[in-house]
């Protein structure tokens, strides 16, 4: 393993997430400018940039590709956030101690809101972008109210686009459930759409369909390593079955999207019985491979029953999560064990010293230092150092265009060239971020209000490289998160904290469901799944060509986190306080398996193979949502040891177990 270099850590940032978002970029420039002009009209002439600013991010969250019922209560959290924002900027201008308080509660609340997971954190940061935005505007001559008048202005004119979303709320549920057949989607992905539809009433076909397009995803991704791995006629073969797989599940989806019924399978069963009539090389080899050829087979088997049949139940059925409360999160995570508290104080005192001067002085270059800090400082020292070189360098690269088309083209045409800008940055955000940078940075120094373009290119690389240098001497002397990281040890207790909440969950004899205890072990969970989160991250950002391996172990984090998921619904069921039936012989192999795995994982050994032989008695008491539950809850942990089983031959477990 070769550490990143200069041009690694460059391509951290470069690597796309994903493609363009050519369709929300135009909607949001259009709406900007709608509410521009609608600023105007009402003669809001002092808040025509709050007004367009706020627009722009309001756009951005209800463009979120999350169903409608989430969309809504996110937009009204950003409206009041954003209107409390503008409001507090403009009071704290009575004095300096204020202006102190409110900083820091801004600094702090927004960004500790990664604590309840990415999508929060996401929202947190850009309300606190808010913030800072809301510093640089805020002037004496516009009272609080008016303030207020622009926030709400801007969220009307961005609430238009609740119209698409709810005209086509039917087909954006059908591009979630199809999402899993998506070869192009990773697990990851996966288990964060099955999040995004928790609570959503989904018919009971579209339920079905996404629980198995979600088996079927990880399958995919387990079937590719093994496809790697193996040479001869068994190897082309094989290759050639999930190229099947890859077709016919791509047209799974395309059904379920246009509502047609069925596909035709006869491809996947020709492919099939050549798979099993293969002679492989190694002793061994074909029973892996057949295992899951099978389970991939039977997956789209069963869909394609789904999609023919004709959908008569009205009764609808929803995808249950983990309920993370206030009160669960704060006890799990608000401690400086947690990477992102500690982050969130560095960033607290970092934006508190950097907005400080900038209210003092409303000058340029503390302005865009400040600016500096807010783009790069990260919770990690190495994933700073990342951030500092490749955004830094991203912008000498966007100040060299800058300064070339100022030589080229006159004002006028600049000032276009500037919101063509704006267009790229709204288009490439998230998922491009280095053109992102680039768009944004370009329309900054091309829009600045004095001097010439290559002054405000030049001032504008020095101010970031000293918001760059600041960000950095925060990460390193402010708690710095250095801690030595073995990252097969932390998978291993992510295994085991999971067992223990399984323990406390499924019945079993002479057992009474405890819901504190069991929200005390899912808090435990909650801690190492952050931690976890931590160290893949770390990898990631350390060492070069090691995209295969963190790719390995977002799956097995996703496929851990989906356990979790599954057990805490079945959790539901329990509070009820119903009558259940004995559960033993089936909680006992769980239990033995995950505990094998964690030690075989932890020590780097190769166990004996413990299976789940049955996965529960078919007896009384065993109800059609218990039975579900403890058929994900099976599927989930048979997932997990295909996973720890293939880490071993690919030796994964012998790398990163001392990570400083």
């Amino acid at each position: 393993m070769k550490k990143k270099g200069f041009s690694g850590r460059l391509k951290i940032l470069s690597k796309p997430s994903g493609s363009p978002l050519w369709k929300q970029s135009a909607k949001s420039i259009v709406l900007m400018v709608l509410a521009a002009f609608l600023a105007k009209y009402l003669g809001f002439d002092k808040g025509v940039s709050a007004v367009m600013f706020t627009t722009l991010v309001a756009t951005i969250i209800i463009d979120l590709p999350l169903p409608l019922n989430k969309i809504v209560p996110l937009a009204l959290v950003g409206f009041i956030m954003t209107l409390l924002a503008f409001v507090s900027s403009s009071l704290a201008l009575s004095s300096l101690p204020i202006f102190l308080f409110f900083t820091v509660i801004w600094a702090f609340f927004s960004l500790s809101l990664y604590i309840f997971g990415e999508i929060p954190g996401t929202m947190g940061f850009m309300i606190f972008t808010c913030y800072f935005i809301s510093v640089l505007l805020v002037n004496t001559t516009v009272s609080p109210l008016e303030w207020g008048l622009y926030i709400i202005l801007a969220y009307l004119v961005a609430s238009i686009l609740f119209l698409p979303k709810l005209i086509h709320r039917r087909d954006d549920l059908l591009h979630m459930v199809a999402s899993p057949f998506d070869p192009g989607t990773s697990l990851e992905k996966t288990l964060s759409i099955r999040q995004a539809l928790s609570g959503i009433f989904l018919s009971p076909r579209d339920y079905e369909l996404f629980r198995i397009g979600t088996y079927l995803n990880g399958f995919m991704g387990y079937a590719e390593l093994i496809s790697s791995r193996l040479s001869g006629n068994l190897g082309e073969i094989f290759q050639r079955f999930l190229e099947t797989v890859n077709t016919s599940s791509k047209k799974v989806a395309h059904s379920i999207i246009t509502r047609q019924e069925g596909i035709d399978l006869s491809p996947l069963d020709q492919t099939m019985v050549e798979l099993q009539e293969t002679s492989p090389l190694e002793e061994g080899s074909k029973d892996a491979v057949l295992d899951v050829a099978r389970t991939m087979k039977s997956l789209l088997t069963r869909a394609n029953e789904l999609l023919a049949e004709e959908e008569t139940s009205s009764l609808k059925k929803s995808i249950r999560t983990p309920r993370r409360s206030l009160q669960e999160v704060l006890k799990a995570n608000f401690n400086l064990n947690n990477m992102y508290i500690r982050h969130a104080l560095r960033f607290t005192l970092a934006m508190t010293l950097g907005l400080v001067v900038v209210y003092l002085t409303h000058e340029r270059s503390a302005i865009w230092i400040t600016m500096g800090i807010l783009i790069i400082i990260k919770p990690d020292v190495t994933s700073t150092v990342n951030n500092m070189i490749s955004r830094v360098s991203f912008n000498f690269i966007a100040i060299i265009l800058a300064i070339i088309l100022g030589f080229i083209f006159p004002h006028q045409i600049l000032v276009w060239i500037a919101f063509i800008m704006l267009f790229f940055f709204r288009a490439f955000y998230p998922n491009y971020m280095s053109l992102s940078i680039m768009s944004m940075t370009i329309f900054v120094v091309l829009l600045w209000p004095t001097g010439t373009v290559f002054g405000n290119a030049v001032a504008r690389l020095i101010d970031i490289s000293i918001g760059a240098v600041l960000a950095l001497f925060c990460a390193y002397l402010i708690f710095p998160n250095r801690m030595a990281i073995n990252l097969p040890e932390q998978i291993a207790q992510t295994i085991r904290t999971n067992r223990e909440y399984l323990e406390t969950v499924i019945p079993s004899e002479g057992m009474v469901y405890q819901h504190e205890k069991a929200v005390q072990q899912f808090r435990k969970y909650m801690l190492e799944e952050k931690n976890l989160e931590s160290a893949i991250k770390k990898v990631n950002d350390t060492f070069n060509d090691v995209e295969d391996d963190v790719s390995f172990y977002k799956d097995l984090e996703a496929v851990n986190n989906k356990l979790t998921a599954d057990i805490s619904a079945l959790a539901t069921l329990m509070e009820s306080g119903e009558s259940w039936p004995d559960l033993s012989t089936f909680k006992e192999q769980l239990m033995d398996v995950l505990a094998h795995m964690a030690l075989s994982v932890d020590k780097n050994v190769v166990l004996p193979p413990t299976k789940i032989k049955a996965s529960h008695s078919k007896g009384e008491g065993l109800t059609p949502n218990l039975e579900t539950y403890l058929d994900w809850i099976t599927s989930d942990v048979e997932l997990i040891q295909e996973e720890v089983e293939l880490g071993h031959r690919t030796g994964i477990w012998k790398r990163y177990r001392d990570l400083s």
